[in-house]
């Protein structure tokens, strides 16, 4: 049931239409004039209105201005017995929703007010569904914001993860190769800026950092087809310079299967490889220890069982040549000074392989090496006459100091200038150059001399290894062992009727002792090994 203000100067007709109206099943009210339906509005509300245009003072069109100027949307139905053509259009813009010529027949009152509310329940729902719109518009907006924010926060969270990995480089590529991710590891082994590369192609910056576009060719093929791949060498960085690296490159695939990108893990392993060459190379230099070791263990163990029958023979000969001497025998006694002469090379010998096979124990100090240098060239002075040598010194101005023991590189520097001068026995041009630099001393010996085969260079510092008809083969070995226990560095170059180059380098004062360190801490190592 609607309630339905009808509005009409006339009593007969107010009557006759609440009548209609009421039957119908509606509840009609009336009144008479503007101010009238003005204090019915005031106390009820109202589903429909009839208003007649012409009302004693204030007409209809000024009621239905009033209406529509409600927040609550009521149709107005417009009826009158001499219409007045100028009103309609104030009547249509005023908001009525239908017109009706008086007399007002009972179907058309009954359909008119139908439609009415009819029009009423669509305005309302449309409101309603404004209203719902609105209120899931502003949810919408609220879980929008809050994704929003944990999308944002998600992405602040995994960047922080990314650059906190700076000891790998994360990259990431569309499917056409262009970067659209490249971490601070990234940064730091490519030494570029993520800004300056983001967009552009990997390829391109390949080359233009120094590499070879052959080499670069089918990375991403490659990941494709087999889902990842792994290429294992030399790469670039932003500066030119090379690295040895391991790039192992993934698919990123998205729905159905379909290829997003490429997502790139790269690892500088530079500083791995050296280490690893380090520690073999310092490895293979203990295993040569040891194994000189124990050949010098056997042979000092074989030297000292003949150091004594070889002290009671020479001096069962000195006896001898006494009781000779004493009858005046002189070829007699020839003979046995020739025995004593002998035995006394020998006992020289043995003392030497029992020098070799001793460990050294270095006592460190503050030596010029240009003295010893001078020093042992003045001892070396006779065969350097003998052998008509030409000497070149180059010694460091300012003095070749650093932290060494006197007695053992004093003994090493003698052998290796001493194997020089033996090289050249017909003459020739000896060169020894002194060096203090970058916290190292060089040390260069340098012959014109025959020279060494490639055989024979590579078993050079082996023990009891010469070609001298009298010589131990201990002078290099021995050279290499004081040189190495002070934690330095021996390399020979040579070539045949082309003469030699032995190069030295010796740990100055301030890493010396660091040295001793870590070649303890890797002889105790390897023997827990």
């Amino acid at each position: 049931m609607a309630k339905v203000l009808l509005v009409d100067d006339e009593p007969n007709i107010r009557w006759t239409m609440s009548e209609i109206l009421n039957r119908q099943g509606h509840e009609t009210l009336t009144a008479s004039d503007f101010e009238s339906a003005h204090a019915v509005l005031q106390n009820t509300n109202i589903d429909v209105a009839v208003i007649d245009v012409v009302l004693p003072g204030r007409n209809g069109v000024e009621l239905l201005k009033e209406l529509r100027g409600r927040d609550e949307y009521i149709p107005v139905l417009m009826m009158t017995g001499q219409p007045e053509v100028s009103l309609i259009p104030e009547i249509l813009r005023a908001g009525a929703c239908d017109f009706m010529p008086k007399p007002v027949l009972k179907e058309a009152l009954l359909n008119g007010v139908s439609r009415a509310l009819e029009t009423r329940q669509l305005i309302e729902e449309k409101r309603r569904l404004e209203q719902e719109i609105k209120r899931h518009a502003v949810q919408l907006e609220t879980l929008v914001e809050e994704r929003t924010g944990e999308l944002a926060e998600a992405h602040r969270s995994l960047n922080l993860v990314l650059d906190s990995s700076t000891e790998y480089g994360i990259v990431a590529t569309d499917p056409a190769g262009h970067f659209n991710l490249f971490n601070r590891g990234a940064e730091l082994i490519f030494r570029c800026r993520q800004e300056d590369v983001l967009g552009r192609a990997a390829r391109e910056l390949f080359v233009e950092w120094g590499g070879d576009a052959a080499a670069f060719q089918g990375w991403d093929g490659r990941a494709a087809a087999a889902g990842h791949h792994r290429v294992e060498g030399t790469l670039y960085r932003s500066d030119g310079t090379e690295f040895y690296g391991v790039v192992t490159t993934t698919v990123i695939r998205g729905p159905g299967d379909r290829v997003v990108g490429y997502l790139g893990i790269v690892k500088d392993l530079t500083t791995r490889r050296l280490s690893e060459a380090a520690l073999k190379q310092m490895q293979e230099k203990l295993a040569t220890n040891e194994r000189i070791a124990a050949l010098g263990r056997v042979a000092a163990q074989v030297a000292h069982e003949v150091k004594n029958p070889l002290a009671g023979l020479r001096l069962y000969a000195l006896h001898l040549r006494s009781k000779i001497a004493a009858r005046s025998a002189s070829t007699e006694t020839s003979l046995v000074d020739k025995i004593v002469d002998t035995i006394d090379h020998l006992s020289e010998t043995v003392e030497r392989i029992l020098d070799f096979a001793r460990p050294i124990g270095l006592d460190r100090h503050r030596i010029d090496l240009n003295r010893l240098v001078e020093d042992a060239l003045h001892m070396l002075q006779p065969q350097i006459d003998a052998n008509h040598v030409t000497v070149k010194l180059d010694l460091w101005k300012n003095g070749a100091v650093g932290m060494l023991d006197e007695p053992s590189i004093r003994s090493a520097l003698l052998n290796l200038i001493l194997n020089a001068i033996q090289s050249m026995p017909g003459g020739g041009g000896l060169g020894i150059v002194t060096l203090s630099q970058s916290g190292s001393l060089h040390f260069t010996v340098t012959d014109s001399g025959c020279g060494i085969d490639e055989v024979r260079l590579d078993s050079l510092f082996e023990p009891f290894n010469t070609t001298k008809s009298r010589g131990l083969g201990l002078g290099l070995p021995y050279a290499r062992k004081v040189i190495e226990e002070h934690g330095g560095k021996i390399t020979v170059e040579s070539s045949q009727s082309r003469g030699t180059s032995i190069a030295v380098i010796l740990p100055a004062e301030e890493s010396a002792n660091r040295c001793d360190r870590e070649l303890q801490s890797l002889s105790s190592t390897t023997s827990r090994a």
